[in-house]
């Protein structure tokens, strides 16, 4: 089994913007604007820097940090 870390990514860069700003467009139409954070997992996700349980990891850590701190 291939790993993220040695696994490269078979996106260009330019595919990677088109589908960044196609998954941003279907969050705001269900009400839900990612965040920069999010949309840079996204991006390391794509790029096979992590893998999609890793940016699930990351996003619910920030999630968690961002309502610990509002209260």
């Amino acid at each position: 089994m291939t790993t993220a870390r040695n696994a490269q990514s078979h996106m260009t860069e330019a595919q990677i913007d088109r589908a960044i700003a196609a998954a941003t467009a279907g969050h705001r139409m269900a009400g839900m604007e990612p965040t920069d954070y999010d949309i840079e997992i996204g991006r390391r996700q794509l790029r096979g820097e992590i893998t999609g349980d890793e940016a699930v990891a990351l996003v619910l850590a920030e999630n968690r940090r961002r309502r610990a701190a509002r209260s």
